[in-house]
């Protein structure tokens, strides 16, 4: 009997361990469980964040990933000026950019005090423009202040569109890329508001946006100019962030002669 029942023991256990998944297919039963579980709390984590209020998401979003704005289109934005052919009269129609301050400020004024042109001073804050206009002795009526944001490609193109209902459908003479940043020494980069790096963003693609803009009123005008100004030296208010002082050595002037002697020989 005893022996009967051992027997029987053994037979079951054999039969049970033959039904028994193996190793592997206990290792794959438990991963399966871990993927569902992990695809549970993804479910979970994905209804959660859908159920935010679209004002949370864009508040988080702007807190934690878009750059500080430099220009708001709703509040900034200034209403067209119109009528301006009046104002500009026969004079040459000039505009300077960053012309509130330095080497713009100067070439701004001195256009204007020549009594031939009438200069749209494009400037990031209007009411110091107009100040310093005053302070330069600009005459009334030879110049307007105007906003432009070169670090919002948006404030460029309202600038375009302000400057066009101003001037009407006469052309555009001169356009002075002047403004720029300079921070050498800043030990964190500064954002524009399209998400470039400022020097970058402003110097180089504000202004080049703005001249693919206003090419077509450029070429309107028989000898239209467009100068892009690039050098920190002339500015005498600047130190070039406590590492390039604004003295230019030019010396005896010998690299000019140098190079137009190259010009004629070679065409």
């Amino acid at each position: 009997m005893k022996f009967l029942t051992a027997l029987a023991a053994a037979a079951l256990a054999t039969t049970t361990s033959a039904f028994a998944p193996a190793p592997s297919q206990v290792h794959s039963t438990n991963r399966l469980a871990d993927l569902q579980t992990n695809h549970a709390i993804a479910i979970a984590t994905a209804t959660a964040t859908a159920t935010r209020s679209p004002t949370s998401l864009c508040d988080m979003l702007t807190q934690t990933e878009l750059p500080q704005k430099l220009y708001f289109e709703k509040t900034d934005r200034e209403p067209a000026k119109v009528l301006g052919g009046i104002k500009i009269g026969n004079r040459k129609l000039t505009v300077v950019t960053g012309a509130s301050s330095g080497l713009g400020l100067n070439c701004a004024a001195t256009l204007a005090k020549t009594g031939r042109h009438f200069v749209v001073m494009a400037v990031r804050d209007v009411e110091k423009g107009k100040r310093v206009a005053k302070e330069f002795g600009m005459p009334e009526g030879s110049y307007v202040v105007m906003k432009l944001e070169l670090g919002s490609l948006q404030s460029v193109r309202d600038f375009v569109f302000n400057l066009k209902a101003f001037k009407s459908n006469r052309g555009l003479d001169n356009l002075i890329c002047n403004a720029a940043v300079y921070k050498p020494t800043d030990p964190e980069p500064a954002w524009t508001d399209d998400g470039f790096e400022q020097s970058m963003g402003i110097n180089h693609f504000g202004h080049f946006l703005l001249v693919n803009l206003l090419i077509d009123d450029l070429a309107k005008v028989k000898g239209s100019r467009c100068c892009v100004v690039g050098s920190i030296t002339g500015n005498s208010n600047t130190v070039g962030g406590g590492l390039v002082y604004p003295r230019a050595d030019l010396g005896d002037l010998s690299g000019f002669a140098e190079g137009a002697k190259k010009t004629r020989l070679h065409g």
